[in-house]
């Protein structure tokens, strides 16, 4: 059995991307929030699809957010809305997303010995913004975008069978507290892969000793060819970097860096592949199903594990994994190692670039031919 064809192998079967009822109920059950609102939330809500917001998905605290937040809905819609995500996501990636949002009352408390009573204005549970980006029809293009501190999800319907799902982002501020390690699983995981290799494949993965202070990528609306993380995060000062640093840390999108998967022996490209589909297994079966059918037609192979910062989990540290078609970077360098981001992001399809070109070339293909004496 080839490499590819072992990745995956518990994954459920998917159907054809011909076709998929997930796909309507994402559109039905934005339809029947839509309709719970009044026409002031309605008028706040809708930004027209081609607005250059949608590709505004920062996830820090902001004032000026397009969209009706949780806060302002009545039980019935956040009920709703719970299940527009629900519907978009697996219950584990649905999951996630709910602890992120709870995790935002320990963070108040933790920070109210600094900000005092201004805490609780942007450490909010229900700070979180809806926007529909076209209002929710069947057959129709459109979006929505959940976002807020630490969680940005994005997801364009084209038409009535195609889901597109990236940027997804999740944070965790503090990385792990009582009950809570939100991303326990995926900096695990890249621990887990960075155990199984050699010293010269480790050597070959790690680009820099200094991590990154956030994403190399930021948080652009497009990926460019080539990206530079930031000197150090937005609003922060405790994991500075210069810019030599920013130089080897950089992302170049053609030329992907670290260790290629197809370098690994079959136990570390399991190890790899465990570790890819924890960010696509967010998802619900059949949409991970198709994204790791992506990957692998342009070429799964091709996937690169990179690493920067120490190899300590109690120390600074970043890794990505970055292809063709795919890049997911996890980083826990601010607050001594205690306070992680991670998101995945498909630099060609980011916001449904590419399943919009698509279904607008079906409807508005070429008119048939006709014979010269019509």
């Amino acid at each position: 059995m080839s490499g590819d064809e072992a990745t995956l192998h518990h994954a459920p079967a998917h159907r054809p991307v011909d076709g998929d009822f997930n796909v309507t109920l994402v559109t039905f059950a934005a339809m029947a929030l839509f309709d719970q609102f009044d026409a002031e939330q309605r008028a706040r809500v809708v930004v027209p699809f081609d607005d250059d917001n949608r590709r505004h998905w920062n996830f820090l605290p902001e004032s000026g957010r397009r969209g009706v937040p949780l806060r302002d809905m009545t039980n019935a819609q956040r009920y709703l809305a719970h299940r527009l995500i629900a519907q978009c996501m697996s219950v584990e990636g649905y999951a996630k997303a709910v602890q992120v949002m709870s995790l935002e009352h320990v963070l108040r408390e933790l920070n109210a010995p600094v900000f005092g009573h201004v805490a609780a204005h942007f450490r909010d549970p229900e700070g979180y913004f809806l926007t529909f980006f076209g209002q929710p029809q069947p057959d129709s293009d459109w979006g929505w975008r959940l976002v807020g501190h630490h969680l940005s999800l994005n997801f364009t319907v084209a038409g009535q069978d195609r889901l597109a799902a990236t940027p997804l982002l999740l944070g965790s501020e503090p990385a792990g507290i009582g009950p809570f390690r939100i991303l326990g699983e995926e900096e695990d995981l890249g621990f887990s892969l960075l155990a199984a290799l050699d010293p010269a494949q480790v050597e070959r993965a790690t680009i820099h000793p200094v991590p990154p202070p956030d994403f190399a990528t930021r948080c652009v609306p497009v990926i460019g060819e080539e990206e530079w993380p930031d000197v150090h995060g937005v609003g922060r000062r405790d994991a500075m970097i210069t810019d030599a640093d920013r130089r080897a840390l950089r992302y170049v999108r053609g030329n992907p860096r670290g260790l290629a998967r197809t370098r690994m022996n079959p136990a570390q490209q399991r190890a790899f592949d465990l570790l890819v589909e924890a960010f696509l297994n967010r998802l619900k079966p059949d949409q991970a199903g198709r994204e790791m059918d992506r990957i692998r037609k342009a070429g799964h192979d091709e996937l690169h594990f990179v690493w920067a910062g120490a190899h300590d989990i109690a120390r600074p540290h970043y890794f990505r994994i970055e292809g063709p078609v795919t890049l997911i970077e996890f980083d826990n360098t601010e607050d001594d190692a205690d306070h992680v981001h991670c998101v995945w992001r498909d630099p060609g399809n980011d916001f449904g670039a590419d399943i919009l070109a698509e279904h607008r070339a079906a409807q508005h293909g070429p008119a048939p031919e006709t014979s010269g004496d019509e």
